[in-house]
């Protein structure tokens, strides 16, 4: 073979090489192109509407008090129109678990504690555009569509209403009712269609007691829009759902330090000890992976360093039915301190009031509907110095707002340094950040160990969870086997009973939930099946006109509400670790259609947060204080359980759409007006969001940009 021939050959596989290299990378970019169009596509949150279960651009930082770790939405430092920033920095957040007000850091260099905490994009998600071809939506499916204002923005928030059905929102749940079938056609044959759809959901009806009746005036007639066999029903959550909506109250894992040194008080305490008798039946251990209770069957002498405080208000804990007084107690109070408290508190103090009257007032309190990723406090500088009334020197930092701008969440910082001279830097809570509706959906969760040979055949532990002053409970009888759902004060509903057995193993997952008008009992992250109609209370809501309701929907909360959570044991040895309280989305009845008794009764700060309050005595929401003593003083909540109502339609192709996050979400419940209706267009939809392949990553050693991949909160999207 010549040398010419060698040569031609190595040119021509040389080529070959490169042309493989092309055609695969052609092929490779046609692929992605068809795959990004018609099969996946990613997007990245903008916006933290979705909160929890996705985050926009948001802060992620550890607690200083309590090594907590939460995040605070930064969404405000970005206009997302053209990604520039807008000069708001949000410098400070409230850890959800302390109630301290954290601050990060600003671009002041004489704070020692000067560290700014960067400010991440928000979550990355994989969205199947084949889905929604594939089947129907399904409530509770978390959606990306063109939002119906403007087509080139895309929104991402959760279905919560169906097409042919009214939706109505009261009391933080969502229940729906199918539209009488012969509705559409009498409607288009009227020719009334339209107009209809803009009216009706553009009313807003407030006291509407869902237990006692559907007849509710709207402006429209019943027998053409509602079908009297079918009523309004909730809409409950599936657990897979609940699982990323479900937000955090108190995890026992996480204390402060300094609230322990000064001796305030506990949330979880054992009735005898908060009684003063000097005895304990549950006894506080630590380990190096958290914290948890035990109860070994005898009382001790309390020998920790109970809290010699006394609360502000006191819960009633009087036995619900025959036989609680023989069972032991521990009780979950929401003892939360306010801005004023931690301004001594994080100086290992007292504040002076609680010190002078050994009182901790305003607590406990009810819990509400407060989100820690919507309180962060952002500022523009204009620095102006003063000193307040302790001598302290205070920089205040006001913000250049303009009134006329249309960004609602803007917001006013100030910061304090600490009497002590120190470079600390105080920050109070953001009104706009605080919780006005009372959550009674709640849920407890810990690992549970039994201890068998501590444990005789009539031994109990109960877990109750209360609502609107009515007490929901879970019962285990562990050497049996059974697990109980009962409503000890209404013998109208008949306890479910199933069996589990507690001996496979040392250590469970335990979950007792109280959600949607439904108990739910979940262990090692899977949902137990009672018999019936398991732990659905509801059906007792139902009345006629002369049977009041047993369970009233509307009912107030009441003194029994300030100790929400509990648990009973006797005669069982057990441990729980990781003990935790959450609460479930409280879905806000907000909307653009104010009238006249909105404004006495109602308040929304422009943003529709606050579902109501109804007062004996004014209370203003901006203020810390007025705002704790309403949630801690039971007589004040005359009418507050019998909340604001919103009715919308929908019809043929046509989706509601709310954010998790429902405080702060612009959603089908705020942007209806003359132009954009309240729903989503089936053609708007583009798909369902499956999965987050890139939360935020870690800063490496060097390199400071997030680089390092946050495996851990890679997750699936339900």
């Amino acid at each position: 073979m010549s040398d010419e021939k060698k040569v031609d050959e190595k040119e021509s596989s040389a080529f070959m090489q490169f042309r493989e290299i092309l055609e695969s990378l052609a092929i490779a970019l046609f692929l992605a192109f068809l795959f990004k169009t018609f099969e996946v596509e990613a997007f990245v949150i903008p916006t933290g509407s979705m909160a929890p279960t996705l985050k926009g651009r948001h802060k992620d930082v550890e607690c200083s008090e309590c090594g907590y770790r939460f995040q605070t939405s930064a969404s405000e430092e970005i206009d997302s129109s053209c990604n520039r920033r807008t000069g708001f920095r949000v410098v400070a957040g409230v850890c959800p678990q302390c109630g301290f007000t954290q601050y990060f850091g600003d671009e002041k260099p004489s704070l020692k504690n000067d560290k700014i905490a960067p400010s991440y994009t928000g979550d990355r998600i994989l969205v199947s555009k084949m889905t929604f071809d594939q089947r129907e939506l399904e409530r509770w499916d978390v959606s990306v569509f063109r939002a119906p204002a403007d087509p080139k923005v895309n929104f991402i928030k959760r279905i919560v209403g169906l097409p042919n059905e009214n939706l109505r929102v009261q009391y933080g749940d969502i229940f729906v009712q199918p539209i009488n079938p012969n509705a559409e056609r009498r409607v288009a044959e009227s020719g009334e269609h339209t107009e209809r759809v803009e009216r009706r959901s553009d009313v807003w009806t407030p006291d509407v007691n869902l237990a006692e009746t559907n007849d509710v005036d709207h402006g429209f007639s019943e027998e053409t829009w509602i079908d009297p066999n079918k009523p309004f029903e909730i809409a409950r959550k599936n657990y897979k759902y609940l699982r990323q909506i479900l937000q955090i109250v108190h995890d026992d894992d996480y204390v402060a330090r300094k609230l322990r040194q000064v001796g305030w008080p506990e949330r979880w305490t054992d009735d005898l000890v908060h009684q003063g008798s000097g005895k304990r039946a549950w006894r506080r251990f630590e380990t190096n992976k958290g914290r948890g209770f035990a109860f070994v069957g005898a009382l001790e002498d309390d020998l920790e360093n109970a809290s010699n405080l006394r609360l502000g208000a006191e819960a009633d804990v009087s036995p619900v039915v025959q036989g609680d007084e023989k069972l032991y107690w521990l009780r979950y109070r929401h003892i939360v301190p306010s801005s004023k408290d931690w301004f001594y508190l994080a100086d290992g103090k007292l504040p002076p009031d609680v010190e002078r009257s050994g009182v901790v007032t305003n607590n406990p309190r009810l819990i509400d509907d407060f989100a820690a990723y919507n309180a962060g406090v952002s500022r523009r500088q204009a620095s102006l110095g003063t000193s307040d009334a302790h001598g302290a020197h205070v920089s205040r930092f006001v913000e250049e707002w303009d009134r006329s701008n249309t960004d609602e969440f803007s917001q006013l910082a100030q910061t304090t340094i600490g009497t002590d001279g120190s470079s600390r830097v105080h920050v109070a809570k953001n009104p706009d950040g605080f919780g006005c509706n009372w959550v009674g959906d709640l849920a407890i969760s810990c690992d549970l160990t039994f201890e068998q040979t501590q444990t005789k055949e009539t031994g109990v532990l109960a877990f109750d969870l209360v609502k609107g002053g009515v007490t929901f409970r879970c019962s285990i009888v562990p050497k049996t086997g059974s697990i109980t759902l009962s409503v000890p004060a209404v013998p109208e509903f008949e306890p479910k009973t199933i069996s589990y057995d507690f001996t496979r193993k040392a250590t469970y997952r335990f979950m007792f939930l109280n959600v949607d008008e439904e108990m739910r009992v979940v262990i090692d992250d899977e949902e137990l099946a009672f018999p019936g109609e398991g732990g659905r209370y509801d059906l007792f809501t139902t009345t006629d006109d002369e049977q009041p309701a047993i369970i009233p929907r509307n009912r107030d909360p009441n003194a029994r509400d300030l100790a929400p959570v509990a648990v009973g044991v006797n005669n069982v040895g057990v441990k729980m670790e990781h003990l935790k309280v959450l609460r479930d989305v409280y879905y806000i009845a907000a909307g653009r259609m104010l009238e006249d008794w909105d404004t006495s009764r109602f308040n929304d700060f422009n943003t529709a947060r606050c579902d109501r309050l109804s007062l004996g005595e004014y209370v203003y929401l901006g203020d810390e204080d007025d705002m704790s003593k309403f949630m801690s003083s039971p007589r004040l909540w005359r009418g507050y359980g019998n909340t604001k109502s919103a009715l919308l339609t929908q019809h043929s192709e046509q989706y509601v759409a709310f954010g998790d996050n429902s405080g702060f979400s612009l959603d089908s419940r705020l942007w209806s007006d003359g132009f954009v209706p309240h729903y989503v267009d089936r053609r708007y939809l583009i798909g369902k969001a499956f999965y987050v392949y890139w939360p935020h990553g870690w800063p490496l050693p060097v390199i400071k940009s997030p680089f390092w991949p946050n495996f851990s909160k890679m997750r699936h999207i339900d």
